[in-house]
């Protein structure tokens, strides 16, 4: 008998087989439409009896669901940097990691210059907004979203990094009583359903926020540019639609007849006297 043997038993042979078998190709919809079937699918999964009958479910599904919001982000971000000139020179100086670049190759090496964020709290956000987008996330209708983003973000490092209990240095900025022990993240369904709105809230006011910002650079700031052309503006346009709208909701919204890209490109001439 070794010393060893003494705490525990030597596990058993193991070897990690199936890799490949984990890996599948998909088609990605517009970024907004991910999140929302990403999201959609998770918390549907958390039903309250399902909840009951593991209580460690609930932070595994939150974990689900802030990672379906990472990867909006992610996508939005480097597809904005795909089609707008303003975006492009802001992030001009930026650097990207040489394997995001070989892996995704020339139609999505701008991808990999946000895999290397972590987006865990509303700072990291709001710098890669500005610094690579030249967008600021002001106003009150970000204020309190930002907020109840920041407590999910402290809940998270929680669950990824101690094993389902909060860190004191988490523990101290969020809302919470004081605890004289060990504190376990237990994810009930009704929170599980307030996160989820809250990361709802947050990914769709950014999108609106976002797009909005893109159709006032289309309507002035790429006009003035040397490689401006007229006869493309209708193009140009597009490109912002197809990565905002959300074609999962538009085929249930209320007047969706009118929600098209010639309408909303004639409000835009309208507004701006173009």
């Amino acid at each position: 008998m070794e010393v060893e043997d003494f705490v525990c038993e030597a596990p058993p042979t193991a070897a990690l087989t199936g890799l490949s078998d984990c890996m599948t190709e998909q088609d990605m919809p517009a970024p907004i439409d991910f999140y929302l079937q990403s999201s959609r699918e998770i918390i549907g999964y958390g039903t309250p009896e399902r909840l009951n009958e593991m209580s460690k479910l609930g932070g595994y599904l939150l974990l689900g669901l802030f990672s379906a919001a990472e990867g909006y982000f992610r996508s939005i971000l480097s597809a904005s940097l795909d089609i707008c000139p303003i975006s492009k020179k802001t992030a001009a100086e930026k650097q990207i990691n040489l394997g995001g670049v070989l892996w995704h190759g020339q139609e999505g090496f701008r991808r990999s210059a946000f895999e290397h964020m972590s987006f865990t709290s509303s700072k990291e956000l709001m710098s890669a907004s500005k610094n690579y987008l030249g967008f600021e996330m002001k106003g009150s209708v970000f204020n309190s979203i930002l907020r109840d983003f920041d407590t999910i973000c402290h809940l998270r490092h929680g669950l990824v990094h101690n094993a389902g209990f909060l860190p004191g240095r988490n523990a101290v900025q969020i809302d919470i009583q004081q605890f004289s022990r060990s504190v376990e993240i237990l994810v009930d369904f009704g929170f599980l359903q307030s996160a989820a709105a809250t990361l709802d809230s947050l990914v769709v006011t950014y999108n609106r926020s976002l797009f909005s910002e893109m159709c006032n650079r289309w309507a002035e700031d790429w006009r003035g540019r040397s490689d401006w052309e007229p006869l493309e503006e209708r193009k140009r346009f597009l490109q912002i639609w197809n990565i905002f709208c959300c074609k999962l909701e538009l085929g249930s919204r209320r007047g969706r007849h009118k929600i098209t890209p010639a309408s909303c490109m004639a409000k835009l001439k309208l507004d701006y006297n173009l």
